[in-house]
């Protein structure tokens, strides 16, 4: 395909280039025009390169991650991790195998092998399998530290953890 372009637009040169001959200075400029436009690819490629930057800063994705069951607790599911608009991040978790709760939930600095007791975002109650936060934090920023999701037994067997995920960047 790119040896076909540059085919044409020689031949579209030397047909011009030809013209010019006949007619002065002017179509000599005509043809100088006609040329750069053809072969000005670069110019083209930078802008496109900027409206995806543009695009990609505008609508930062989201992240989807799989709660791994934990303890034997027969319940698993997954947390979605979506940006707002005002620059937080709504946190919905969806469990399965639960039987109804409520199950406190949280982020917690570390990974799901080595969380730090203290919740650094605390999350709504999983309740009937669902909970829906909204926390102050980016995607980014969330992703730039070792954070994991993790769900509690229950507020009285808070030690017990049901279900984590691990929050990396992908």
């Amino acid at each position: 395909m790119r040896r076909t372009t540059m085919l044409a637009i020689a031949a579209l040169a030397v047909a011009l280039l030809a013209a010019a001959g006949c007619g002065g200075d002017d179509a000599a400029d005509e043809v100088a025009e006609a040329t750069t436009g053809l072969t000005d690819t670069g110019e083209a490629a930078e802008t496109l390169e900027e409206a995806l930057d543009d695009v990609e800063t505008t609508l930062p994705e989201g992240l989807t991650l799989t709660l791994e069951e934990q303890n034997d607790s027969g319940i698993s599911g997954e947390v979605q991790l979506s940006p707002t608009s005002e620059g937080a991040l709504e946190v919905e978790i969806e469990l399965d195998g639960s039987d109804g709760g409520p199950h406190p939930a949280h982020i917690h600095e570390g990974s799901c092998d080595d969380l730090n007791p203290e919740p650094a975002f605390p999350l709504e109650d999983v309740v009937d399998g669902e909970s829906d936060t909204t926390v102050e934090i980016s995607v980014d920023d969330l992703v730039a530290t070792e954070y994991a999701v993790n769900v509690h037994e229950s507020a009285e067997n808070a030690d017990v953890y049901v279900a984590c995920a691990d929050v990396r960047s992908f």
